[in-house]
């Protein structure tokens, strides 16, 4: 039978390598709308003793039901893992065994490598610490990380500040490319952008100040230059009176 035909009597993809997480919960809401989920919780009573043949019946449908219904969502090549079982119960926990730890794995390589590093909200030193943690959590759930990967997510998604660094260390000898050394770089370079940005408001603060009162510099200068022309310049800017004393002294 086609994989196609397969996969159609469910809504969601078959068990595989990387989907547990949803299918998880996928075939949960499918077992319980089967009537089998308490099956799998060990919570379904079995038949009273009065029961008719055809509660029992119906009640022995449903417990294998919980076990079908999970090896038919599962991919071919993992059927085998539960294949030797007629229960429920025990088809999820074997499933849950293989796959859980996977999930998890999976989860925390994704969140590895999403990592960004947020300016407003944390510093340099600690997002290096924070991908150094996710790290250690792979390699707690099974996987070493390659160090060399490590280094190339500290330096991945920095801010423009950091091109000229990240450009020098892309070109450092193989044995100084490691975490710790990549780390300390970060941290030096993060305090020389913070002191030129320092430097950089101080002077604003000095612009600013001198331009109080919606003048810039070259206008302050003109006025001053402006006013020393109307103090000591040419006559058109003389009190009338002064013109006319001299005028009349010229004629004797």
């Amino acid at each position: 039978m086609c994989e196609s035909a397969e996969t159609s009597i469910f809504a969601f993809p078959k068990l595989r390598d990387f989907n547990y997480g949803s299918w998880k919960t996928d075939m949960k809401v499918l077992l319980m709308e089967k009537g089998c989920w308490q099956f799998i919780l060990r919570t379904e009573k079995p038949c009273s003793e009065g029961a008719s043949d055809r509660e029992q019946l119906a009640y022995e449908l449903r417990k294998q039901r919980s076990c079908t219904t999970i090896y038919m969502g599962v991919e071919r090549k993992y059927q085998a893992l539960i294949a030797d079982t007629e229960d429920g119960k025990t088809a999820w926990d074997t499933l849950k065994a293989n796959f859980e730890p996977r999930a998890r794995l999976a989860s925390l390589v994704d969140d590895f490598f999403s990592s960004r590093f947020d300016v407003n909200e944390e510093t340099i030193g600690i997002y290096s610490k924070k991908i150094v943690e996710k790290n250690q959590q792979i390699k707690e759930a099974g996987f070493k990380m390659p160090d060399i990967l490590v280094c190339f997510q500290l330096i991945r998604f920095l801010p423009p500040e950091y091109d000229n660094l990240v450009q020098i260390l892309y070109r450092i000898k193989d044995e100084e490319f490691t975490v710790d050394n990549i780390t300390k770089q970060l941290i030096t370079e993060s305090g020389r952008i913070q002191l030129k940005l320092k430097d950089k408001n101080r002077v604003q603060s000095v612009t600013d100040a001198y331009t109080a009162g919606g003048r810039n510099p070259e206008e302050n200068r003109q006025k001053q230059k402006n006013t020393a022309t109307k103090s000591y310049g040419s006559g058109t800017v003389m009190d009338p009176g002064v013109r006319r004393n001299r005028k009349s002294s010229s004629n004797f």
